[in-house]
Formats: structure tokens, sequence, C-alpha cells
């Protein structure tokens, strides 16, 4: 069963997108990172960006690796995740923190198909909310961060054009169908 992922900037519409695909039946994995916030919010928990990033870091690995983990409902259709693990290692490189040798050798152990879809900056949708409190010059720092952590790792990258949903929808599963083709 292929599991694609979807990475790039926050704010990007990735989520959006998701949301589209899994109205055409698609298996999605909700962002993780999201997850966290809402749950450190919630119980007063210090696992956050701005309160102790590192500690935010390491619950966003581990959970994204046990979402990675997790069976799909569906063994044969393709599985859409909404980022990565890949993404708490990019993350250690926008606040500094180093990566562990069991962080690297984690992600090696598990391989997304290609391509990984990209999602670049779109200032012109980009909101803030209660979990994504940043501004939009952070927005593209995590950007080139995620893609540079997924090249590091050998993967393929597609961007996916800045257009209406539903097309970006049907672009992702049409470039998905022809990956698994090939």
């Amino acid at each position: 069963m292929p599991r694609f992922v979807i990475t790039g900037a926050s704010g990007a519409g990735k989520s959006t997108l998701l949301n589209s695909l899994k109205l055409l039946g698609y298996d999605c994995q909700e962002e993780v990172g999201r997850q966290v916030v809402r749950e450190q919010l919630a119980s007063g928990g210090l696992a956050l960006p701005d309160r102790d990033a590192v500690a935010f870091r390491d619950l966003l690995f581990e959970r994204s690796i046990a979402a990675f983990d997790v069976a799909p409902s569906s063994s044969d259709a393709a599985v859409f995740h909404d980022r990565s693990f890949l993404e708490a290692i990019a993350y250690s490189r926008i606040i500094g923190a180093p990566v562990s040798e069991e962080m690297n050798a984690a992600a090696r152990a598990r391989r997304f198909a290609d391509p990984v879809f990209v999602c670049a900056p779109w200032e012109q949708i980009f909101e803030k909310d209660a979990e994504r409190t940043h501004d939009f010059e952070f927005a593209c720092r995590d950007y080139e961060a995620n893609v540079a952590v997924y090249r590091a790792f050998g993967y393929e990258l597609i961007e996916v054009p800045q257009m209406p949903v539903e097309e970006r929808a049907q672009f992702v599963t049409e470039q998905a169908v022809r990956a698994l083709q090939t």
C-alpha cells in the first residue's frame, strides 16, 4: 500500500488539500503537529514551539513515526499523510537542535512513495490561528527546511500548483496514479 506525503510551508493549503482527498475516498492522516499543539494547549503542557521547541520536536517525531506505523484502513489504496516525521528533522534545523542518530535511523527505516508533494509558501491564503501562531516569514523558513530534508533523504519532489483545491486534488491524484504505474 503506497504512502504519499504532502509537505511544504505551513499555511500553504496542505490540510485543505488533504480534506479534499479524503472526500475523494482516500485514507488521509491528519497533521500530527496540530494534534500535539491542541493537546499541549488543552493540558497546559510545555511541548509547544514557543515554550520548549525541543520537547515539541521530540513529541512531533515520536507521534509522526507512530502515525506512519499504524496500518491504514485499506490495504490497497494510496494513503496521504499531512506532513511526516521528516518535518521534525527539518524543524531541528530551524531551532538549531541536533538530530540524534536514532532519529535519522528511524526516518531511514520508513519510506514514503515518490513523489513527495510540496506546497510552496502562499501568502494569499496564509493565516495565523490558535495552533499556527508564527508569521509568514517563518512559514518560508519552514518550507525551505522541509524541502532540504526530503531531498537529503533522497525523495523526488513535485510542487503542487497554487490553484483551487479541487484542481490541486486532481493534480495530486493524477501524479500519484502515474507514479504507481511506473
